[in-house]
């Protein structure tokens, strides 16, 4: 196993023209709620976290890690907060079948599983358990356990090339409780579940997204706002960039990111104040084009619908999910959901989406099932089978 260390490359942002569209003075509440599944097999569940969808089958895979984040009731990390003790229903992951809307699999994972990856050919899931070190890999069909890899340290999430079979996962090797000393990446082959680099770059890189056409994945780092380049060819680690420094230098909890293929543009969640919102980066320059705002609230896990030209994020504090337009970066609508969203999945073929709410300590977490028609419709798209 070799290590690497990787030196960051400031992407040019001096003299950059940010796009920043004014917000309108309200963007329209899209009644898109098609049925609400329980999860947790019949209940108890709480801390619904990262979903991922095979778009083969129509299924939806959530984490359940059992904390609630994202600043919602139960988040323990808010001022005053007393410890979290319900973790119910914690280290599994549910499968949701939106078609028939029910939850079709409830089956064990690592400790604290924070985001499910789907590889699609191979009909597996991988399952990033940021409590154990570990990625489990199970039957997406049944959930059923078919290995587990060992990656160390924290791991959030992973990103994998679908061709090669390379996985870029984050916030791995050391184990450390604060956010500074989490500072590495690995690159797992999972043809053979063996671990064929690691290295550094970032402070607690937890989004990873990758292009499969190029054959590149992209970290988000939460402490320090890197987005690093890496080769899912060969493993190798190109280059890195600090995009929400166009914004000035405060902590920006980037923890998401998501690309729009189409126009080889990032996506990365900011919490800085004064810009709040995602962060529109060039993947080629990594340097700062724009901002999405979603008024003045923290958007958490978001979705790129590739044919739609739609941007989806999460809005914990208000249940809900934004909808921008990635043709004017506007915020178009939004949709109520269940209790405190972390993420959503979009499956545009089917024209459904799923989101993934973590619930409260007296809340049970539930998936939000949408129909994404009316969604369509007050964005302005005209979309195929929708009336």
């Amino acid at each position: 196993m070799r290590h690497l260390t990787l030196f960051a490359v400031t992407a040019g942002l001096a003299g950059a023209s940010l796009v920043t569209p004014a917000m309108a003075e309200a963007q329209p509440n899209v009644d898109a709620l098609r049925a609400t599944v329980t999860l947790g097999a019949g209940g108890g569940a709480i801390g619904a976290q990262g979903i991922a969808v095979d778009p083969t089958t129509g299924l939806f895979y959530i984490a359940i890690n059992g904390t609630v984040v994202a600043n919602c009731d139960g988040d323990a990390s808010r001022p005053g907060a007393a410890p979290q003790t319900n973790r119910a229903g914690a280290n599994h992951l549910s499968i949701i079948d939106p078609a028939a809307a029910r939850e079709t699999a409830f089956v064990a994972t690592g400790g604290g599983p924070v985001w499910p990856t789907v590889d699609p050919s191979r009909r597996v899931v991988f399952v990033a358990n940021s409590g154990s070190g570990t990625v489990t890999i199970h039957d997406a069909a049944t959930g059923a356990p078919a290995g587990t890899i060992t990656v160390g340290g924290k791991p959030h999430m992973g990103g994998l090339d679908l061709d090669t079979r390379l996985m870029v996962v984050g916030n791995t090797v050391r184990s450390a409780e604060a956010v500074a000393d989490q500072i590495y990446t690995s690159v797992v082959n999972t043809a053979d579940s063996r671990i064929a680099l690691e290295f550094t770059a970032g402070q607690a890189p937890h989004g990873v997204v990758v292009d499969q056409t190029r054959h590149i994945a992209y970290t988000s780092s939460v402490g320090d706002g890197m987005i690093t380049a890496v080769n899912t060819e060969s493993g190798q680690p190109l280059f890195s960039a600090v995009p929400k420094q166009a914004f000035g230098t405060a902590f920006g909890n980037n923890n998401m990111i998501t690309r729009q293929a189409a126009t080889r543009r990032l996506f990365q969640v900011n919490s800085q104040t004064g810009a709040a919102g995602v962060i529109v980066v060039d993947e080629v320059t990594l340097a700062a084009e724009g901002l999405i705002r979603f008024g003045n609230y923290n958007p958490w896990g978001v979705w790129v619908d590739e044919p739609n030209r739609l941007l989806f994020a999460a809005l914990p504090q208000v249940n809900a999910i934004g909808v921008a337009d990635l043709d004017t970066l506007a915020h178009v609508a939004t949709v109520p959901v269940g209790t405190c969203p972390y993420s959503v999945a979009v499956d545009p073929d089917r024209r459904v989406g799923v989101t993934s709410n973590q619930g409260s300590p007296t809340i049970t977490a539930t998936a939000s099932i949408l129909d994404m028609c009316p969604i369509y419709a007050a964005a302005g798209r005209t979309v195929s089978g929708c009336k």
